[in-house]
């Protein structure tokens, strides 16, 4: 192998692709139904959004895509760790991430940096082996896909590799999307067991999976944290880069993104990226069920699938809500729409509140609130915060607990209390939450100084409802909506979403409503 430092891997591994395709991306990932509530000329596509690819090396040392198959040719490649030939595996993540075929949803990505495994954790990025910080991403790169698990052969060495790609997630503002190991391979810490960055499985759990051994500063951390449907971890991670890379389009051309500059922040495009996971049948996060402390968990998410599967249709719903801020007093709330997402700083001690309103019965209902560990100077250790999320009553503008059997006639199933002790994630899950008034409480209490920026996504699909005159769901009420009034234009009956006034006619009355509600 490259020696590229002092350091150098002493067994590194692409995570080897093991059958076919499974199953459709577009349908099991969201994208089509994003198709069917926006139009497919309305959808994004990854334009515009940069990418790094780091590989391990092939037996002939090799780390790239091959630059000349139909489903990637004609991308700008730059090649970060000297040159190479083609890897067989690089150009199946690469398909899966930025590619033109059925096997991958992000095709106009069209700036990819590649780097070899060991040029990436070593003198090409992460530095691991020297004095300096990590280098910055080059460009206007957006994230890291790391289909490779790795090792120094030792904890401490691959604990500064951790700490340094944690630090570069906050610092730089990316994201860094690490594959598990698949079933019946060997567990490593590099890359998943990283506290900032997003840890990859297989939908039908034949990954590795569980919670950092002993020996790490993540120790009793779960990963993975989402979940895709491939036949390897490796393409799966390429899958969750391409909803990542999605996701970052649309914060740049969302009517409620696009200015906004904690929508820039890494802690949000996490938090929007994991609160839309679909949460598949089996998914529990081990609420406890029954007597004085029904509704609480210490485990925010599933011991296999982490969040559920990755799902661009409910992570755009959640980015495209836009931010609603919270507040620091429980009194004199708004209500925030339900979906949508909030990014601040919270202070130990400090609590923040967000308030929700539901009309209708909301057949579940996520949560997902995330913050950055800070690592230390000299990447040695971190500065660890503790926040805890918990959905709470609103009754007369005072926080009523859900806990025991306070929230019995509230939800049939999940948890109101998210309280882990070690990861810095924090989830709720509710099935059938029942109508009324609720109020969101996010609370910080540790020994680390200073203020924390947070992030946290909601979506509370209800049965009925949304954004009222936002006919095709993007989440705003613009001319588009408009076209589906005039498309439909006359007497209707039965299901007839552009009869706003509800008069049994599509005319005048629907226009003047639909700007009464324009964004």
């Amino acid at each position: 192998m490259r020696r590229h430092s002092i350091y150098t891997f002493i067994f590194v591994s692409p995570l080897v692709y093991s059958s076919s395709l499974m199953g459709d991306v577009g349908t099991d990932h969201g994208l089509d139904a994003l198709i069917a509530r926006i139009g497919i000329d309305n959808i994004p596509t990854g334009a515009g959004v940069q990418v790094g690819q780091v590989e391990a090396h092939t037996a002939s040392d090799h780390y790239g895509p091959d630059v000349n198959d139909p489903d990637i040719a004609g991308k700008t490649f730059t090649f970060r760790s000297g040159a190479t030939g083609i890897s067989n595996h690089a150009t199946n993540v690469g398909k899966r991430m930025y590619g033109y075929g059925n096997a991958g949803i992000a095709p106009d990505v069209d700036s990819i940096d590649v780097y070899s495994a060991e040029g990436w954790a070593t003198n090409n990025y992460l530095n691991v082996g020297s004095g300096s910080n990590p280098s910055s991403p080059p460009g206007n790169l957006e994230l890291f896909n790391n289909s490779w698990i790795a090792t120094f052969g030792s904890n401490s060495v691959d604990s500064q590799a951790l700490c340094r790609a944690d630090w570069s997630v906050d610092t730089h503002n990316i994201m860094i999307l690490n594959g598990t190991s698949n079933e019946g391979g060997e567990p490593m810490a590099l890359m998943s067991y990283g506290f900032n960055s997003v840890s990859v499985g297989l939908t039908d759990g034949t990954h590795i999976s569980g919670v950092v051994p002993a020996g790490f500063e993540q120790t009793g951390m779960q990963y993975p944290l989402i979940v895709a449907t491939q036949g390897s971890t490796s393409n799966a991670t390429g899958i969750v880069s391409a909803v990542t890379a999605l996701l970052v389009e649309t914060r740049e051309s969302h009517p409620n993104t696009q200015s906004n500059f904690f929508a820039t922040f890494s802690e949000t495009m996490k938090a929007c990226l994991l609160a839309g996971g679909h949460h598949q049948d089996g998914w529990t996060n081990n609420p406890i069920q029954s007597g004085v402390n029904r509704g609480r968990t210490n485990q925010p998410i599933d011991a296999v699938f982490g969040v559920g599967t990755a799902n661009i249709d409910k992570s755009y719903q959640v980015l495209t809500g836009g931010q609603f801020v919270s507040s620091t007093t429980p009194s004199g709330l708004e209500v925030a729409p339900n979906a949508g997402w909030d990014t601040g700083a919270i202070s130990n001690g400090q609590r923040k509140y967000i308030r929700f309103t539901l009309t209708e019965l909301a057949n579940e209902v996520s949560i997902l609130l995330t913050w950055h560990q800070k690592a230390n100077a000299g990447f040695g250790g971190y500065s660890v915060a503790n926040l805890d999320l918990e959905l709470k009553r609103y009754n007369n503008g005072k926080p009523t607990s859900l806990v025991g059997d306070a929230g019995l006639s509230a939800f049939s199933s999940g948890n109101v209390v998210s309280e882990s002790e070690v990861d810095n994630v924090e989830h709720l899950y509710l099935r059938d939450l029942a109508p009324g008034d609720y109020v969101l409480d996010i609370s910080r209490s540790d020994s680390a100084t200073g203020s924390r920026v947070f992030s946290v996504g909601w979506l509370f699909p209800e049965l009925e409802g949304g954004v009222p005159g936002d006919l095709n769901g993007d989440g705003i009420v613009e001319v588009n909506d408009l076209l589906i009034i005039i498309a439909g234009w006359g007497a209707c009956s039965g299901d007839c979403p552009a009869d706003l006034s509800g008069d049994g006619n599509v005319d005048v009355s629907d226009i003047l409503l639909l700007l009464s509600f324009w964004s």
